[in-house]
C-alpha cells in the first residue's frame, strides 16, 4: 500500500512528516512525503527557522499524475500558508478515488487557542478539504473552529458525560456526508484518563486510555499516521481507534524528556507494532 503524506518536515520536535513516515512504514506502507515547509525545529519551539517549500504540493500533484502513480491513502497535516490550502485540495480531487482513503487532519490550534498560521480565510479553505475526507482527527479546538463554537467555552464543560454528549453533538454537526468519520483527539474526561470520540457511520463511541497529566508536541501527527496505517490494514475505524489510542499511550509512558516540544519516544514501542501486529 502506498500513502501521500502532505506535511511540513521539523528536524526537532517529533511530528508531523518524521512521524508519518516512521510510523507508516513501520506498517508496512509506503510513504510518499509532499513538504509543505522545511524547519529546523518545529513551530512550538522559542526559536526556529522555516523553509518554505509549498511549491512542492502542486510538483508532486503534476509530476505524479504523469507518471500515472495511485494511492491508497492521502493524509494532509500542518499547512503553513493559506494558499497551500488550494493547492492540497488540488492534490486530493488529482487523487482521491473510490479505493483511496483521505486523511485529514486540521491543524489550526489547540487547548482553546489558534496557531500562528490561522485566519478566517485558512478556516473556510480548511472546511473545503473536511468535506472531501473519509476521516478527519481534529482536537477540541479544532472541532469547535470548523463547527463555529467559542473553543474555550467547550473545553471549559468537556469533562464528564454531559460534556461529551455536546462534543458528539458538535462532531455531527461538522460531519460533511453519513459515511465520514470524526476522531476528536484527547479529550480530558479526567485526571486519570484522556478520551477519543469516534462518530461513525454505525454512531459514537468513546476510547479512553490512561494519562499521565503531561502534554507532549507531535501526538496528534503520530494519532494520524497510526490511525490511517490500522485504516488500511483492515481495521474498523473504532479498533483502529483504539489500536492507535494504545500505542499513543505506550509511546508517552516510555518518554523521557522532560520539554514537551521534544516529543514522545515513540521509537521504543515502534518494534512492538503499532496496530498489535508482532
Amino acid at each position: 500500500m502506498r500513502v501521500a503524506a502532505i506535511n511540513d518536515l521539523s528536524g526537532f520536535g517529533k511530528c508531523s512528516l518524521m512521524a508519518d513516515i516512521s510510523v507508516m512504514t513501520s506498517m508496512g506502507i509506503e510513504v510518499c512525503p509532499v513538504p509543505t515547509a522545511v524547519l529546523t525545529a518545529q513551530t512550538g519551539f522559542p526559536s526556529y527557522y522555516m523553509h518554505d517549500t509549498s511549491d512542492m504540493v502542486s510538483h508532486c500533484r503534476q509530476e505524479w499524475k504523469n507518471a500515472g502513480e495511485s494511492f491508497e491513502g492521502i493524509l494532509t497535516g500542518y499547512m503553513p500558508q493559506c494558499r497551500v490550502a488550494d493547492d492540497v485540495q488540488d492534490f486530493a480531487n488529482a487523487f482521491k478515488t473510490d479505493n483511496t482513503v483521505l486523511l485529514v487532519d486540521p491543524v489550526m490550534g489547540d487547548g482553546g487557542r489558534c496557531y500562528s498560521n490561522y485566519s478566517a480565510e485558512m478556516l473556510e479553505k480548511i472546511k473545503k478539504l473536511v468535506s472531501m475526507a473519509d476521516i478527519i482527527t481534529p482536537n477540541l479546538t479544532e472541532l469547535c473552529l470548523l463547527a463555529g463554537e467559542d473553543p474555550e467555552r467547550v473545553l471549559e464543560a468537556a469533562a464528564g458525560n454531559d460534556g461529551i454528549e455536546r462534543i458528539i453533538e458538535i462532531a455531527k454537526r461538522v460531519r460533511s456526508h453519513d459515511l465520514q468519520s470524526i476522531v476528536v483527539t484527547g479529550i480530558a474526561v479526567n485526571e486519570e484518563e484522556i478520551g477519543n470520540l469516534v462518530v461513525h457511520p454505525n454512531g459514537a463511541d468513546v476510547i479512553t486510555s490512561p494519562q499521565n497529566g503531561r502534554s507532549y508536541s507531535g501526538t496528534g501527527d503520530l494519532f494520524a499516521a497510526a490511525l490511517l496505517s490500522n485504516v488500511l490494514i483492515g481495521k474498523d475505524i473504532v479498533e483502529a481507534v483504539k489500536a492507535t489510542a494504545d500505542f499513543i499511550y505506550r509511546a508517552v509512558m516510555g518518554t523521557d524528556a522532560k520539554d514537551r516540544n521534544y516529543g514522545v519516544d515513540y521509537e521504543k514501542v515502534l518494534y512492538e507494532g503499532i496496530g498489535g501486529q508482532r
